[in-house]
């Protein structure tokens, strides 16, 4: 009889609802999912490798289709080969509209060594484009130019610098990797 009551006694204590705490506290309230060191990889079809995914935070809103990740980096490849390299402090991703937004020492270095900084960058993850409203300096092969607003495409190939401010040319690059 002691032996029943016993159990029933371990039982009932272990079936309470238990009650979870975190114990940092949390930059974004509300997420479903929060991981800490995300990174996810994206192949096509062919098995090459299209571009990774990495952060030192991120939070998941499934209902909202969203992701926000805390110290995002960016690696974008094309037929496996290395394009562009996208960071920032904070980036949340709207998988309906398929865009990426951009704040917080926003920089963006492409393969041919063409560097942008800005405070923040909207990314069209459809057609592959940049634009923001914020300060923005371009380095391109020696070339320096500083202003407001930016329209481009990921490459940096082609953009339009919306109020320029400064531009300063110069011979090649010294932040071009040789």
């Amino acid at each position: 009889m002691k032996f029943l009551i016993m159990i029933s006694m371990v039982f009932v204590l272990g079936c309470q609802d238990k009650k979870y705490l975190r114990i940092d506290t949390e930059k974004e309230s509300g997420s479903m999912v929060s991981m800490r060191n995300f990174s996810r990889i994206f192949y096509n079809q062919e098995g090459k490798l299209e571009w990774k995914l990495k952060g030192k935070e991120s939070y998941i809103y499934p209902t909202d289709n969203r992701t926000i990740v805390y110290g995002f980096e960016f690696y974008q490849y094309e037929n496996g080969k290395y394009k562009s390299y996208l960071t920032g402090a904070r980036g949340e991703i709207n998988h309906s509209t398929k865009t990426v937004v951009l704040e917080g020492d926003v920089n963006l270095k492409t393969e041919d060594g063409n560097l942008l900084k800005s405070e923040t960058l909207n990314y069209n993850l459809d057609d592959k484009t940049l634009s923001t409203d914020s300060e923005v300096l371009i380095y391109s092969d020696g070339t320096t130019i500083r202003g407001k607003g930016l329209r481009a495409d990921r490459g940096l190939n082609k953009y339009t610098v919306l109020k320029p401010s400064a531009v300063t040319v110069g011979g090649t690059s010294p932040l071009k990797e040789k």
